[in-house]
């Protein structure tokens, strides 16, 4: 484990929007109760001078109605050209180190996507859906 990741990367970061994909489900049951389901995922893939992270965060509902919500961001961070020989990058687990030691740039891109989790939900005519800007690790 990396403890401080922070510092094999230079402090500039972009970031983007990578996907947003939300479908309105009809409702069949009339059931007046739902479950909210959310899974988020992290995952990272090693480039010549650094990594991109792509984070995504999708809502369910059971039973399978409502509507069904996926967004996604992304970030580049190039390597600090000092501290990049320190590990052999391609041999680590980045998406682990990532969501133990990343939230240097995990809390970035969960703030945009819980943003706009609230905005998409509310822009229906629902109450908005305001969850934690931060990765849930089991479902909610």
């Amino acid at each position: 484990m990396i403890h401080n990741l922070v510092e094999y990367f230079l402090p500039e970061q972009e970031f983007y929007l990578d996907k947003i994909v939300y479908n309105r489900l009809p409702q069949h049951t009339g059931n007046s109760e739902y479950s909210l389901k959310c899974k988020d995922t992290v995952q990272v893939v090693l480039e010549d001078n650094g990594i991109r992270i792509t984070v995504e965060r999708i809502l369910r509902f059971e039973p399978e109605e409502v509507f069904e919500l996926a967004i996604s961001f992304g970030a580049v961070l190039k390597f600090n050209d000092k501290k990049k020989q320190d590990h052999q990058w391609k041999d680590i687990d980045l998406s682990k180190e990532f969501i133990e030691n990343g939230g240097f740039v995990i809390d970035n891109l969960m703030n945009r996507i819980s943003l706009l989790v609230s905005q998409i939900t509310s822009s229906f005519g629902q109450t908005p859906i305001v969850l934690p800007p931060s990765l849930m690790t089991k479902n909610i």
